[in-house]
């Protein structure tokens, strides 16, 4: 079959976007997306196939870069769609090309999140939004103009798959749809054992979701324990005011795939606190190099990680004195008699597993 995986848009060096490569390679598809920024994300030379990309850049207004990427996604694509017998949805913002999907057409959702700032996140959103303006224009009105468009595109899937329990609830607690679920994969052949440095890693993307700021306080608390963070995003610049006069603590941004093997493959343990993460591909990447992960006791960490086996939880609402508790805990010796339990976790979720019950799904129809 002549395949088409539409993904959001290729903005950052993702979870998501890699799984949408990896999801490529094994069907031998075509992809479309919005933007790719190539500074920001994965090189256009890992797309085994055709790219289509609809427009450039990513718009600075809020409310205009969602609605652009409506526009684009439901007038430049249905030329596109029509040649193609199955196609894969991957995020959100894609769903509206769905209108172009004919009776004959085999088409999929996979699902990373219903959108965050409309359902899950919405209250906190609205909270910190300090204009009046803007929360009725952007919450009030805004979000509920989000949400039917989301509803509308997500109900012309008979088939939805899920990241992870933890969206398989979103979906049905903020749209009511049933999905099954199936974790993201991991490439094991890439992030392996090598050593141990004297370094703990930060590599999920800097963003207020994840608070890599929070980890950056613990070791301005922690002179003698060595932090790196090798990410990028929409933070990074309060991230990098707070690194100033800090030594140990370095800031490397995005870094190539053969860079990134090397600092999780030499870390002593991996540190990431998002607020209620969808899945987590970063512990079971890090598992997959042999590395424990310290993590919050929050959202889809809750489905890989056992404590003190193959990582080692804070409270879901933690302070910067547990973070600092849970570093030194982790001592080097510590993460690596936690080696084989991680390295057995992250094997459950290979590319060979994971491509495995995408073609049974595929096939099974």
């Amino acid at each position: 079959m002549k395949t088409l995986i539409i993904h959001d848009r290729f903005q950052f060096r993702g979870g998501a976007e890699r799984l949408v490569l990896i999801m490529a390679k094994a069907l031998n598809a075509d992809i479309l997306t919005e933007f790719w920024i190539d500074k920001e994300t994965f090189n256009k030379s890992e797309v085994p196939n055709k790219l289509y990309i609809l427009d450039q850049g990513d718009p600075n207004i809020v409310v205009w870069r969602y609605f652009r990427a409506q526009k684009n996604f439901i007038f430049k694509t249905r030329k596109i769609i029509n040649k193609y017998n199955l196609i894969f949805f991957s995020g959100n913002n894609c769903l509206s090309a769905a209108i172009h999907l004919k009776k004959n057409q085999k088409h999929f959702l996979y699902c990373h999140s219903p959108v965050r700032h409309v359902f899950d996140l919405f209250k906190k959103f609205r909270k910190e939004n300090k204009s009046i303006l803007k929360k009725i224009i952007y919450y009030n009105i805004g979000a509920w103009g989000i949400r039917i468009i989301y509803w509308f595109g997500l109900y012309r899937f008979k088939i939805v798959i899920a990241n992870s329990k933890n969206t398989q609830n979103r979906l049905w607690k903020y749209c009511r749809k049933k999905s099954q679920v199936i974790w993201p994969p991991i490439q094991t052949d890439k992030f392996k054992w090598i050593s141990q440095d004297d370094y703990y890693l930060s590599f999920g993307r800097v963003d207020k979701l994840k608070r890599v700021g929070d980890i950056v306080k613990a070791f301005q608390q922690m002179p003698d324990k060595k932090l790196i963070i090798s990410s990028g995003g929409d933070d990074l610049e309060n991230v990098k005011d707070l690194v100033k006069n800090y030594s140990n603590i370095k800031i490397l941004g995005w870094v190539s795939d053969d860079e990134l093997k090397n600092l999780v493959g030499n870390c002593i343990s991996a540190i990431y606190l998002p607020i209620d993460e969808d899945a987590g591909m970063v512990p079971l990447e890090a598992n997959s190099a042999g590395k424990p992960v310290i993590v919050n006791y929050d959202g889809g960490f809750k489905e890989i990680i056992q404590d003190e086996v193959n990582g080692k939880f804070i409270s879901k609402d933690y302070n910067i004195q547990e973070i600092k508790n849970a570093v030194k805990w982790m001592t080097p010796d510590r993460a690596l008699a936690m080696r084989d339990a991680c390295e057995k976790q992250a094997r459950k979720f290979s590319e060979e597993i994971f491509i495995k019950k995408i073609k049974e799904i595929i096939y099974g129809l």
